[in-house]
């Protein structure tokens, strides 16, 4: 039993792509792309305002400079170089779905056939459910959650070469608002990702019978396979983790904007008082890095929130695939 509650390590649903790594690095590499531009535009934010306030104080002699023109542009088709990298790596991730579902699919027709413990219901959920679990749920937030935390750490780096103790203060302040935040939403998002699972399992199940009766959702405690309830009963218990689920992953957007402001608030008032000449500045350079760095830490948080959600769905994966009967 502590085995099975014991918390899934961060990078150890990567057992499941052993053997993919090259196309798993491939997508994981072509964030370097992204990063590379972030810190080229944090970094050059304050010769695009001097040269916006020049342009602005010609007073008609229209004069741009061919690095201005580029740093302009390249901060307008920063979303569409963006999306373009997402695509490449979804698509990389979906033909890595697709080796998992063979794996998935071949390890359960091995079971069958060497008569061991099989059962229908489980093994089509593994390959309907548990497979998409892991790559919505884990794997495609991961590798946003690399690309992101590359972003914060280039956006920082750019930011601490010219603004370091109000970097420092408001690094401070939003990890320890959004790890408290985390730590008091992890077991919930666990816990209601196994009942939306198991009630996935269960309706299976009752389809056999017209959904006339089911087994209720296996709780850890009372496991009580032999209680009978109505299908209802299921889908009321599927409908309340969702909330649960629904509810928590819609409120983190709210939940990092209060503490990205209150950590920009902290580091502001840092700025202010240590060096006040430089505050326009400042708050110029972080406002397009609070542009960048707000998404980022809303991915960050999303996968641990969506990893917690999906763990049971990765442990029972890891339990089918690499076990000692494997063949």
């Amino acid at each position: 039993m502590n085995k099975e509650n014991k918390s899934l390590g961060i990078l150890e649903g990567l057992k499941l792509v052993k053997d993919q790594w090259a196309m798993l690095s491939i997508a994981v590499l072509a964030s370097i792309i992204i990063l590379t531009l972030d810190f080229l535009l944090t970094t050059s934010m304050p010769k695009v305002i001097e040269g916006l306030q020049l342009l602005m104080s010609s007073q008609g002699n229209l004069v741009l400079s061919p690095s201005l023109i580029i740093l302009v542009s390249l901060i307008i088709l920063r979303p569409l170089i963006g999306w373009t990298i997402n695509f490449i790596q979804i698509s990389i991730i979906l033909n890595i779905l697709r080796k998992l579902e063979t794996d998935i699919a071949s390890k359960s027709n091995y079971i069958f056939n060497e008569n061991l413990e099989y059962s229908s219901e489980n093994s089509a959920n593994m390959l309907i459910s548990h497979g998409r679990y892991f790559v919505d749920n884990y794997l495609i937030p991961l590798i946003r959650a690399i690309t992101d935390a590359g972003t914060i750490i280039v956006i920082s780096v750019g930011i601490f070469i010219q603004y370091p103790l109000p970097l420092t203060f408001f690094i401070l302040s939003a990890v320890i608002s959004l790890s408290t935040y985390q730590l008091l939403s992890k077991n919930l998002l666990r816990r209601n990702g196994e009942i939306c699972l198991r009630c996935y399992e269960n309706i299976m199940v009752s389809s056999k019978n017209g959904f006339n009766i089911n087994h209720e959702c296996i709780n850890e405690d009372e496991i009580e396979l032999n209680k009978s309830v109505k299908i209802h009963d299921v889908l009321d218990q599927k409908k309340k983790a969702t909330i649960i689920i629904g509810s928590i992953s819609q409120g983190l957007k709210y939940v990092v904007e209060f503490c990205f402001m209150l950590s920009f608030g902290v580091a502001t008032l840092v700025m202010f008082l240590y060096s006040p000449g430089q505050f326009a500045a400042f708050v110029a350079t972080f406002a397009y890095a609070g542009v960048r760095m707000l998404p980022s830490f809303t991915s960050i948080i999303s996968f641990f929130q969506t990893r917690s959600s999906a763990e049971f769905a990765v442990k029972e994966l890891l339990m089918h695939l690499i076990s000692p009967k494997s063949k």
